[in-house]
């Protein structure tokens, strides 16, 4: 009896598939279009969130309104709370304005003037006699993004080095604006010394005040 070959369809081979498309896009276009998606994605879950700190630990800062104006003549009147006034706006903003003072308009109005012609000075010379670590007193300079300028501050002080420098950029001005800024600086101390004397007064009496509570 003859055999005849065995037909393929007798037996089941192997199923040899080439694998599935993958699910990457291709092409440039279809790259650019995920890119949109993922940024989109991105810009609305990555969001930093509002953080709303308590004010105990972080507290609100007040803009800084004009300081109280203290009358001086009512310093040591017993009918009106202007030391209180001073003690309470020292403790809220450490400064207040002091109107009444009896300090002479002619006097501060002749060191303004006198003091016009310090600004008047040209850089080169306000240059020599600039403040530092080791100079207190003198022009302030400013520094900018390209180069150094002098500032409009000039910084007055009893120094006989200052007075020596300064008359020698400014000989015929800075003698009388100097003797002119002394007279003044005497007279702003008196009323200086007297607002601190009434001030500690006041805050001496409120402590003993306390202590016998």
């Amino acid at each position: 009896m003859a055999i005849s070959p065995e037909s393929p369809a007798d037996h089941n081979p192997i199923d040899f598939r080439a694998p599935p498309p993958s699910p990457i896009a291709s092409g440039r276009r279809s790259s650019f279009a995920n890119d949109d998606v993922l940024t989109e994605f991105l810009q609305h879950s990555l969001r930093v969130p509002d953080l709303i700190l308590p004010d105990r630990t972080f507290p609100r800062q007040n803009p800084i309104k004009n300081p109280p104006r203290i009358d001086f003549q009512h310093l040591n009147s017993p009918e009106n709370d202007a030391v209180a006034q001073i003690l309470d706006s020292i403790a809220r903003i450490g400064c207040f304005q002091v109107v009444n003072h009896g300090i002479a308009c002619e006097l501060i109005g002749s060191v303004s003037t006198a003091g016009a012609g310090v600004f008047g000075l040209p850089p080169e010379k306000k240059a020599a006699v600039v403040r530092s670590p080791e100079r207190s007193y003198g022009f302030e300079e400013s520094h900018g993004d390209e180069e150094r300028e002098m500032g409009e501050e000039f910084v007055w002080g009893r120094d006989e080095r200052l007075n020596l420098e300064m008359e020698g950029i400014w000989p015929l001005g800075y003698s009388n604006f100097s003797e002119k800024m002394e007279t003044l600086v005497l007279e702003m101390e008196k009323v200086a010394g007297k607002i601190f004397s009434a001030s500690e007064g006041a805050h001496h009496e409120k402590n003993q005040y306390k202590e016998m509570e």
